[in-house]
């Protein structure tokens, strides 16, 4: 990978200054460049609930699937880990370089069979970096892999899928050009990148379509027909704050980003809401293209890579 390219495309620099000190423990960030850069900054991470754990948030509410509403359950599960970087895989001997990763679980019956859905995205913590992303899809029509890297001045997916047409093969995306507070990210991106300032200065990314489907190039149909066009899209940002409540639970200052993209013929929208009372930016509600809406109701700081006894679970919701 060109890291050089990809760098100047996402508008990163290397990270400096105290928070670096935190990558030995549980943190990345990409730290300040010049004026008219902007970048990811994951400064909460060197809040002390954050050390040695994973932020496991867990959403629930619904999506739409064949033009219905589906209750459902997201999880959203952060964590850094050594990464091995020419595999492009965590590094089992605990050196390498660290990363932050977050994994998207998504989880809803639809009539009599269910479908679990996963993105595992990965940032480069000495500069920001995105590195890679991972897509699966399972229910019992069949699966889909696909798996989207930086290569060059291009984004590149490989995919296997078990439809006619796109069984399996490679697409690329060019990274657009980007003028001064401008970002090119995947779609994927978003629930982590808009607890950073970065997104609550902008007012306008680029954005590359959803991963997290069964389809690769043709339109879901199941939820309206979304486009998934190969391409960084040019999308709108706007922000508003509110108070919100949620759960039973009342937030005073709530940033709302919606990021508003149009692609063959479509407008999609997702507005996302944050905490901006709470030093870890926790994202409280997710109102999406698709019709879904997803409402934080539990919080946990867990080292769950050492909870796999049986009868172990979650507890003491931060919430």
């Amino acid at each position: 990978m060109n890291r050089k390219i990809l760098s100047r495309a996402r508008r990163i620099v290397p990270i400096s200054g105290a928070l670096g000190l935190l990558l030995g423990l549980a943190g990345c960030s990409g730290q300040a460049g010049a004026s008219d850069d902007i970048r990811l900054e994951f400064d909460w991470l060197s809040n002390p609930e954050w050390r040695g754990k994973a932020e496991v948030a867990v959403y629930h509410g619904r999506v739409q699937r064949y033009f219905e509403d589906r209750a459902a359950e997201l999880v959203l599960i952060s964590v850094t880990e050594p990464f091995n970087m020419e595999e492009l895989v965590k590094n089992e001997a605990g050196a390498g370089t660290l990363v932050l990763k977050q994994n998207q679980v998504l989880s809803f019956q639809t009539g009599v069979y269910p479908y679990r859905q996963m993105n595992s995205l990965f940032w480069r913590a000495e500069s920001g970096d995105f590195l890679k992303a991972t897509m699966t899809s399972q229910e019992w029509c069949g699966q889909t892999f696909k798996e989207a890297r930086p290569v060059a001045d291009h984004l590149r997916l490989t995919y296997n899928s078990y439809w006619e047409g796109e069984a399996n093969g490679s697409q690329r995306a060019s990274l657009p050009q980007l003028r001064s507070g401008q970002l090119a990210l995947l779609f994927d991106e978003l629930p982590m990148a808009v607890r950073t300032a970065a997104l609550a200065r902008t007012d306008s990314i680029y954005i590359y379509p959803p991963l997290m489907s069964s389809q690769v190039y043709r339109p879901d149909f199941e939820v309206g027909r979304i486009a998934r066009r190969p391409v960084f899209n040019r999308a709108t940002v706007r922000h508003e704050t509110m108070a919100l409540t949620v759960g039973a639970r009342n937030y005073r200052h709530v940033r709302a980003t919606t990021v508003e993209w149009s692609d063959s013929g479509g407008t999609y929208r997702d507005t996302f809401y944050v905490d901006e009372d709470d030093e870890d930016h926790r994202l409280l509600r997710w109102d999406r293209h698709d019709g879904g809406q997803f409402l934080l109701s539990e919080l946990y700081y867990s080292d769950y890579w050492n909870q796999n006894q049986t009868g172990a679970r979650l507890t003491g919701s931060a919430l």
